[in-house]
């Protein structure tokens, strides 16, 4: 019996972008307990907002926005759109967002082991400015 693994070559950088926006990064399951793992140790610590630039980038999510995640009642609960300067985004799908403060070192560190320990993710980080806040965004990649 013949083992063979599929793989994709790609020239264009415009349509491999497009081509691997069509597969989800993560399921929400997966999204939650990720989530959950870095909210346990860094409890009483403020959460992150969960930013889905597109809306094919989590499975079980069908819509682009701002998200947070609810531990208390099991669910993913939308808080608003995305703003323009992310919209503008084009090299990541899917990540999380923090306001700069004393706090979010610790808490950033904790989110970024949960991705880590999940094994097929990436993180990228990033400081920005938005909606006139300094802003720490944590870009899960695959």
């Amino acid at each position: 019996m013949e083992i063979a693994f599929p793989f994709t070559i790609y020239t264009d950088t415009e349509t491999d972008m497009h081509l691997s926006n069509n597969k989800p990064l993560i399921h929400l399951n997966t999204l939650a307990q990720i989530c959950f793992r870095a909210f346990s140790q860094a409890s009483g610590l403020p959460k992150p907002e969960i930013v889905i630039l597109d809306d094919k980038a989590v499975e079980g999510v069908s819509q682009s926005g701002r998200f947070e995640m609810d531990f208390d009642h099991n669910y993913f609960k939308k808080v608003g759109e995305i703003s323009s300067e992310l919209a503008k985004e084009k090299r990541f799908r899917l990540g999380l967002l923090y306001e700069k403060n004393a706090e979010e070192e610790q808490v950033i560190e904790s989110y970024e082991k949960a991705v880590l320990l999940h094994g097929e993710l990436t993180i990228v980080r990033e400081s920005k400015q938005l909606d006139s806040k300094e802003t720490a965004i944590q870009w899960i990649t695959d």
